[in-house]
C-alpha cells in the first residue's frame, strides 16, 4: 500500500493572497515583520517542505517495496535450503533438523483420514420419498 502524498490548503491560499496582496503594493511593509517579502519567503519555504515530504514518502515506498522483494526471494531461497538438506541428507536426518526441518515422527493415526458419520439424507423423486444413510 502506497503512503498518500497530499497537498496543502494552507500553501495553495498563501500563495493566492501573496499575489493579491502585490497587487496593493510590491514592496508591501505592514510593520512588525509583515511584509510581502517575507510572507513571500515563508510560503516558499511551506512549499519547498511540502515537495520534501512528498519526495521522501516516494523514497519510503521505493524502499517498502524492495524490502517487500527481497523478503520474498530470501523465504523462497529459505525453503529451497531445507528442501534441499531433506533431499541430500534425508527429512529423518539430525542434518535437517539442524537445519531447522521438522522431525517429528508421525503416528498411524494421524496418517489415516478418519471418517465423519453423515446424517441421514432423504429426497423426493417422482412422489416416492428416498432415504440414503
Amino acid at each position: 500500500m502506497a503512503l498518500k502524498t497530499r497537498g496543502s490548503s494552507a500553501i495553495d491560499k498563501a500563495q493566492r493572497r501573496l499575489a493579491l496582496l502585490k497587487s496593493i503594493d510590491e514592496r508591501l511593509d505592514l510593520g512588525y515583520g509583515l511584509t510581502v517579502t517575507s510572507y513571500a519567503g515563508l510560503t516558499e519555504k511551506a512549499r519547498i517542505a511540502l515537495e520534501t515530504y512528498n519526495t521522501l514518502l516516494s523514497k519510503v515506498d521505493e524502499a517498502r517495496s524492495n524490502l517487500e522483494t527481497t523478503e520474498k526471494a530470501l523465504s523462497e531461497m529459505s525453503e529451497r535450503m531445507l528442501s534441499g538438506v531433506a533431499t541430500k541428507y534425508g527429512k529423518a536426518s539430525i542434518e535437517y533438523s539442524k537445519a531447522g526441518g521438522s522431525n517429528r515422527k508421525r503416528s498411524k493415526s494421524a496418517a489415516q483420514p478418519t471418517t465423519e458419520v453423515l446424517p441421514p439424507v432423504s429426497f423426493e423423486t417422482n412422489g416416492k420419498t428416498l432415504s440414503v444413510n
